[in-house]
């Protein structure tokens, strides 16, 4: 494995003019509708629905004041792209917002017809206050972006910019191009023409970020690149993104927070990434790299995998606090079906900054690393963390058939050299459960530490599988219980069937992330029967967080599991 991330844009010295559209015309009356139609004409006011206008190029070329909306037909189709910045839209604000969207019934449909290695079918530019909603964009085939928010122009914060209730499809690095840039919503810091432009409180909520198929060539959802931490305040939340096969050499995620400062990714769905990548740091369904203080809370991600199936690369991980990353939480997840780890905590210093302290707690885990393609349901590598790592109070499990492997996939799964973690670091209160089978017959080890990390604390986990391969910690196995105990790497441990309701039983959860709510009870099947060894025989945490992943507050002694109350 690499670091990921390691190249984004290849940048021009000079992109030229400011993107599309120079901004001509007059301005109107401030607080403004301005309405677009098939059936308008570009020489009428466009104040009025049966005034409107006909094309996008009109908006392009017209001047607006503060508080100004464009309104789409809904319904109906138009060709084109919108490009939006200083010149045509000179004065906004979140208090006197410029919005995009539809009027009428239904969305509006946008079909990109612009190109170039940086096009997108909407291209916000430092214009504050930008709000895009409920609008359907259709890459028509040679546009690499849907929505580009960016500052091109200036080293003050672009801020209050809102993508929301749209259908974004199919947009995707062109083909030939050098760059990497491409997808359905990009959020760069770092703009296209290579301008360290600041964005602050930046929201994208409920929308559908997507291709046509699992094996589309549709990338990333979101992609967020900044510059340092210059990214600030945003929130992830309510969206589906789905059947985003990426290019090969993909090295991103469904999801993907690169200098961020400040973020909340939740209730989103993620699934069917990456179909197409052979590269190893690529791909992941939710990712953080070089970002600060970001939430990942209540998403389900699945199927993030290669198809037809697994012939070169490596990743595939459900949720990945990648290199760079610090002061950050995971908590209350749900993955399954990943190709990889559930939870990746990629542990190495990138841009400088030393990884953790990060959190990962009340997630729930089903069949991931089906295709091995990590070695662990948990993976941290590649080195021991040198600021705290926290994992507590979560469920592992997995039944997969891994008979042409010879060993099946750990539990946890520790890096490539030696180390000690950082002082606090804390493995607590997990459930591994390990049905899985490899050639011979034999689970997966409950840890695997060839190189012999040291300096965590591991308490109170629970253990359980037949014809487990054991406990691998230095040079040394540990093929049983007793000689695990024996050995004293840990203190509370537990072996027994957790019983829980249905192992194996949670599959896709049935949820609508804009609904607010979700993915939780799903999977119920993790729930702890009557008698359970895991009842009471958690330890105390420190900082533990107020409930568990069902949202149960939580006990003096916690149960250990993700359902821990």
């Amino acid at each position: 494995m690499r670091a990921k991330l390691c190249a984004f844009l290849a940048v021009p010295a000079l992109l030229g003019p400011l993107l599309a559209g120079a901004a001509t015309g007059t301005a109107h009356a401030a607080t403004t509708t301005y309405y677009v139609s098939p059936w308008g004409s570009d020489s009428n006011s466009g104040t009025s629905p049966d005034q409107a206008w006909k094309t996008p190029a009109k908006v392009n070329a017209t001047k607006f004041p503060q508080g100004s909306t464009v309104a789409f037909q809904g319904g109906e189709w138009f060709s084109g792209c919108l490009t939006f910045n200083t010149a045509n839209v000179p004065a906004s604000s979140a208090t006197t917002p410029f919005k995009v969207t539809s009027y009428g019934t239904g969305k509006a449909t946008l079909k990109s017809t612009c190109t170039g290695d940086y096009s997108a079918a909407v291209t916000a530019d430092n214009v504050s206050g930008f709000q895009l909603t409920g609008l359907k964009l259709v890459n028509g085939g040679t546009t690499a972006a849907g929505v580009l928010l960016q500052n091109q122009t200036s080293t003050t914060a672009t801020k209050s910019l809102l993508v929301a209730d749209s259908d974004i499809s199919g947009f995707a690095t062109p083909s030939g191009s050098t760059s990497t840039f491409g997808g359905q919503i990009m959020v760069l810091g770092y703009a296209v023409n290579g301008n360290s432009g600041p964005l602050d409180d930046v929201q994208i909520r409920n929308n559908a970020l997507h291709g046509s198929s699992p094996t589309s060539t549709a990338g990333p959802g979101i992609y967020g690149w900044g510059s340092g931490v210059n990214i600030t305040n945003v929130r992830v939340e309510g969206n589906s993104v789905y059947n985003l096969g990426m290019a090969p050499q993909t090295t991103s995620a469904g999801i993907s927070a690169n200098g961020w400062n400040g973020a909340v990714i939740q209730r989103n769905v993620v699934h069917d990434i990456g179909a197409h990548v052979t590269s190893c740091g690529g791909t992941s369904g939710i990712m953080t790299y070089t970002s600060n203080n970001v939430a990942i809370r209540h998403n389900e991600v699945y199927n993030v995998r290669p198809l037809p199936g697994l012939t070169a690369g490596c990743d595939w991980d459900g949720i990945d606090l990648d290199g760079g990353t610090t002061n950050s939480l995971v908590e209350y997840n749900y993955t399954h079906d990943n190709a990889g780890s559930g939870f990746l905590a990629y542990t190495a210093t990138a841009a400088g900054r030393v990884w953790g302290p990060n959190t990962y707690r009340y997630n729930i885990s089903e069949n991931d690393d089906a295709a091995k393609a990590q070695g662990g349901l948990f993976d941290v590598v590649p080195i021991a963390p040198k600021n705290a790592l926290s994992i507590y109070g979560n469920t592992l499990y997995t039944d997969n058939a891994q008979t042409t492997k010879d060993t099946s996939s750990a539990c946890f799964h520790f890096g490539y050299a030696a180390g000690s973690w950082g002082a606090g670091s804390q493995i607590k209160n997990n459930v591994c459960h390990m049905a899985n089978k490899d050639k011979y017959g034999r689970t997966g080890q409950l840890f695997y530490n060839p190189n012999g990390h040291t300096g965590m604390t591991l308490a109170n986990n629970l253990y359980y599988g037949a014809n487990t391969a054991g406990w691998r910690w230095g040079g040394t196995t540990y093929p049983d219980f007793a000689a695990w105990k024996a050995a004293g790497h840990a203190t509370g441990e537990v072996w027994g069937d957790p019983l829980f309701t249905a192992p194996g039983g949670g599959g896709t959860c049935a949820w609508s992330p804009a609904s607010g709510t979700g993915p939780q009870p799903c999977p119920s099947a993790y729930t702890l029967k009557t008698g359970s060894p895991a009842i009471g025989a958690g330890a105390a945490v420190s900082g533990r967080g107020g409930r568990d992943y069902y949202g149960t507050t939580l006990p003096n002694s916690p149960h250990i599991g993700a359902d821990a109350g």
